[in-house]
């Protein structure tokens, strides 16, 4: 009988060069199905691209190069005369068959795995699960999520972004958050993550374009006193968004603009409060400290090492876009606002307002108390209060107050702004000083204009494009040119809850009503 011919040098007839050719083909295979997955599919991950062209390529060159391993290995052996363990001779059907029916069972058992991988993935990048399966510690960040102005961006779009480099450094810091819940020394709230935020324009600007920032924009605020009639107040404002003509860049985002960039020194955690700012004014570097004073090199040196020395972006102002915390007036205004709460029910501000700022143990008592403190309230007025309106209350404490994780809205400081905290004056009317003893100025119309201020709808609704002079809706004098909005709309809790007395964040009516009911 002839002997057969082999299509292959003898040396590759061996284990190891057989098994680095089914992993190359699988790794082969792999890649082609999910970019023809990618191809077709109506949507896109930022992250399938590092299977298709790293993880499995990466496979098959791996599988590639066991072949030659294995030839070598093998003539070594032949060399030496040794007995082949394991002769596989694809000339032979038997051989061929066996071969065939290994290599195609382990290809479709290692492509139902990839794609079983591939899902479970998928599934670790979804809201459900960062909000509800592994991270159920996020469950107060998961509700905010809901209902915020990104409730339809997936979690992993901000959280990530785009590219390898910061998806490798966000699944080591999963790994670590995943081993803090795991021993329970996960703290309580949850941090926000502020010394490892990457730069906010490599995520924020694929959706909010600076090229088609408007100059300015109208924003009506909506708020109700806390009297018997929840009297609603309107607050309509230009707010100067920004823009760049011939340029020379103005507006809000003037501070984000790349021609002034602008850095700061922060040796607060929670970035309240800063040491240093350096910007670009005129074309010159103007540098504020503290008081006018020089910070000490070793300060600096420190900050730059801690991460406390930042370029100021995005998130330094719109630091809660998807997790923010409603403080009870807030919650409150946007429920009168909308209709959620009905503005005809006497009382219904300031008692709602009450209710929610009173610090609960734990949800189930939030609920029952603020059931019992409007159907206490309202049975002692002679006015029959219809169970809806205890619900809707108690709704908006579900959406802000989390006992068990301790998260609570005066625990995250919101940066847009000025009512109930620093945010703006952080900066503008604050300390910091060049050496010269300039200040920044805190002049409100540098970021907004007044248009209109009073009852919705009198005198016709008249806009004053130039601009009005703010009027506090409560006559508290001209106390209000004297101290900032947050000196009196406090957010921090321990100072506005006093002997179980509102004070700061409501009416003064309300504060005094609270403490003699």
């Amino acid at each position: 009988m002839a002997e057969r011919k082999q299509r292959f040098p003898r040396e590759a007839y061996n284990f190891i060069s057989l098994a680095g050719a089914g992993i190359a083909l699988f790794g082969l295979a792999a890649t082609v199905i999910l970019y023809l997955l990618n191809f077709f599919s109506d949507g896109s991950n930022p992250y399938l691209g590092i299977f298709i062209f790293l993880i499995f390529p990466g496979v098959m060159f791996f599988g590639l190069l066991i072949i030659p391993v294995g030839m070598w290995r093998e003539r070594r052996r032949l060399s030496h005369g040794d007995v082949r363990p394991l002769v596989v001779d694809l000339g032979d059907a038997h051989h061929r068959n066996s071969v065939i029916v290994f290599i195609t069972g382990t290809s479709i058992f290692l492509l139902v795995t990839t794609i079983g991988l591939y899902e479970g993935y998928q599934y670790t990048e979804s809201v459900e699960f960062c909000g509800q399966v592994c991270h159920q510690v996020m469950a107060p960040e998961h509700t905010a999520y809901f209902n915020s102005a990104h409730a339809k961006v997936d979690c992993v779009r901000c959280h990530i972004g785009p590219g390898a480099d910061w998806y490798v450094r966000s699944k080591l810091s999963g790994a670590r958050q995943v081993f803090k819940t795991a021993l329970n020394i996960y703290p309580r709230p949850i941090e926000t993550p502020i010394t490892n935020l990457r730069p906010a324009q490599e995520v924020c600007e694929q959706c909010h374009w600076p090229q088609k920032f408007f100059p300015a924009t109208q924003v009506t605020m909506n708020y109700f006193l806390g009297d018997r009639e929840n009297t609603p107040w309107e607050v309509k404002l230009l707010m100067k968004i920004g823009g760049s003509v011939e340029g020379k860049h103005s507006g809000i985002h003037w501070h984000v603009a790349k021609d002034n960039q602008i850095t700061y020194v922060s040796s607060d955690s929670s970035r309240q409060g800063f040491d240093q700012i350096t910007c670009l004014e005129d074309g010159k570097t103007v540098v504020y400290t503290r008081g006018g004073l020089p910070l000490p090199d070793s300060l600096l040196a420190a900050a730059r090492v801690k991460g406390f020395e930042r370029t100021l972006d995005c998130i330094d102002c719109h630091n809660r876009p998807s997790h923010r915390y409603r403080s009870p007036m807030e919650a409150v205004n946007q429920a009168l606002a909308s209709g959620r709460l009905p503005r005809s029910l006497p009382w219904i501000k300031r008692e709602a307002v009450s209710a929610l700022s009173v610090v609960y143990s734990t949800e189930a008592g939030a609920r029952d108390s603020i059931s019992q403190a409007l159907s206490s309230f309202y049975q002692d007025q002679g006015v029959d209060l219809d169970r809806q309106v205890i619900e809707t209350v108690q709704g908006l404490y579900d959406q802000n107050m989390f006992p068990h994780m301790r998260s609570r809205w005066d625990r995250y400081p919101v940066n847009t702004g000025h009512f109930l905290w620093k945010g703006c004056f952080r900066c503008h009317g604050s300390d910091l000083k060049t050496a010269e003893g300039k200040g920044i100025s805190d002049d409100c119309n540098l970021c907004h204009t007044i248009v209109y201020q009073g009852p919705p709808g009198a005198v016709a609704d008249t806009l004053v494009v130039a601009g009005v002079t703010f009027r506090h809706p409560i006559d508290i004098d001209k106390s209000w040119q004297k101290m900032h909005c947050y000196d009196c709309h406090i957010g921090d809790a321990s100072i506005y809850l006093k002997n179980n007395a509102l004070s700061g964040l409501l009416e003064p009516d309300v504060a005094e009503h609270t403490a003699t009911r």
